[in-house]
């Protein structure tokens, strides 16, 4: 019987194993990962904090395919690859390692939060968010803890520090650059969110990148390049992803950035391996080159095109927009392509600011950041923060950034107009005429 391994059971792995399952029922498809639940999805310690789930265990990502009989789990860890002889090196929990033949490998490591570069990171109490492992020793943590100073600034130390302040915890976040949230957002675009947070007991410390962190009796120090100190009871990293690739750095299978080396079709240089999710970059639409951006979506998006692959159904190259959202501090956000101040680098950019109440029971307000080629008019990115859940439009958008849609076709495009059901759909058509004319009009 022909096998398809595939090293990690997370978003990328499952994805791929599940489609894999269903293309060709003839395979046996062979899943090995050292943790157990690792159909968890990371948002779940802010769920469990914000009380909408009763225990961890309820936040997986696990639609019951895993039970197709084709489909085969290892519960163990790949501690090497050995490519001239097509075996697997594993460590099972009980220590012993044994040997696994592979035809074709499929890896899907995905990426660690842990830190490399601060000094002291891995000391006892300095905790991370992204396995379930690491989510409930967290928890354990949190609940005997009251003050927590949490490293990072973006997107998962937000919601962090948002779900535990509704938990009453004494909160500070340290921030290596001046922004918040400064990859997806604009400066100006967090004003509504930093208000927010002024309201709230968690205290934010911009420009204070963390070289070290020590333990002093019971309590943590935190020192900054500044030599600053911050003291609390626990740490939680919420630092960029990196990819874990180790097992392929000694095959020189990758990049300076540890990304791992693919084609279109997600084939390293050595033949019968691929590498799918946050192991690899994708290609930005709206600067034609690599970027590596590990997201959920484009972790399932590549073990889905790899299955096809595999089976023999051809799928176009794959292209991401980095699209995102989130809730924290009050407010729904999102963005996706560039903000204007990275599109710069690339572009001459025209922008503009939307903001308007929308129609609904609590009149709430909107902010909508479009940002586009001053020439062409095509749009280059947006960010959108509002208390109304308005994502379904973030993905529209992303979808007209994948197609390099212009400003005034987007003006222009039909959208149904229902008074009071469609007021999202009349705002970025207002929006979009608002950026069209300050681009045209001189």
């Amino acid at each position: 019987m022909k096998k398809i391994h595939i090293i990690g059971a997370s978003f990328a792995g499952m994805a791929c194993a599940r489609k894999l399952a269903t293309l060709l029922p003839n395979y046996l498809i062979v899943i090995i990962d050292k943790e157990e639940q690792s159909e968890y999805i990371p948002n779940g310690l802010n769920e469990l904090l914000q009380q909408k789930i009763k225990h961890l265990s309820e936040s997986t990502w696990d639609d019951g395919s895993t039970t197709l009989p084709n489909i085969v789990r290892i519960t163990a860890e790949v501690i090497r690859i050995h490519t001239d002889n097509k075996y697997l090196q594993l460590r099972t929990p009980d220590g012993q390692e044994k040997m696994e033949t592979y035809q074709t490998l499929v890896c899907a490591m995905g990426a660690t939060a842990k830190s490399n570069y601060i000094k002291g990171s891995h000391i006892e109490g300095v905790m991370t968010t992204k396995s379930f492992t690491d989510s409930k020793q967290c928890l354990e943590l949190i609940e005997q803890k009251q003050s927590i100073t949490i490293i990072g600034a973006g997107i998962i130390g937000l919601e962090l520090a948002y779900s535990l302040d509704l938990a009453g915890k004494d909160v500070t976040i340290l921030e290596a650059t001046d922004d918040i949230n400064f990859s997806q957002f604009d400066k100006e675009m967090m004003v509504p969110i930093l208000e927010n947070i002024k309201k709230s007991s968690v205290k934010i410390k911009t420009n204070a990148r963390v070289n070290e962190i020590q333990k002093r009796d019971d309590s943590l120090t935190v020192i900054t390049d500044t030599y600053q100190e911050f003291t609390s009871d626990m740490v939680i990293l919420a630092v960029n992803f990196r990819p874990n690739s180790e097992l392929l750095e000694e095959h020189q299978l990758c990049h300076f950035d540890r990304t791992v080396k693919v084609n279109d079709q997600f084939q390293t240089p050595i033949k019968d391996i691929y590498a799918i999710g946050d192991l690899i970059a994708l290609n930005l639409t709206t600067i034609n080159g690599p970027y590596y951006n590990p997201l959920i979506n484009e972790a399932i998006k590549t073990g889905e095109k790899l299955a096809y692959h595999l089976a023999g159904i051809r799928i176009p190259k794959i292209e991401i927009t980095k699209v995102m959202g989130s809730y924290y501090f009050g407010y729904y956000v999102s963005s996706v392509g560039l903000t204007e101040e990275e599109g710069s680098l690339y572009h001459d950019l025209v922008s503009l600011i939307y903001k308007t109440e929308i129609k609904n029971q609590d009149n709430s307000t909107i902010w909508i950041k479009l940002i586009a080629q001053k020439e062409s008019g095509i749009l280059m990115g947006a960010q959108i923060i509002s208390r109304e859940n308005h994502f379904l439009l973030t993905n529209q958008l992303s979808q007209a950034l994948q197609h390099k849609l212009k400003d005034v076709e987007l003006a222009f495009q039909d959208f149904i107009y229902s008074s009071g059901k469609t007021t999202l759909a009349y705002t970025l058509h207002q929006a979009m005429l608002a950026l069209f004319e300050k681009r045209s009009l001189k």
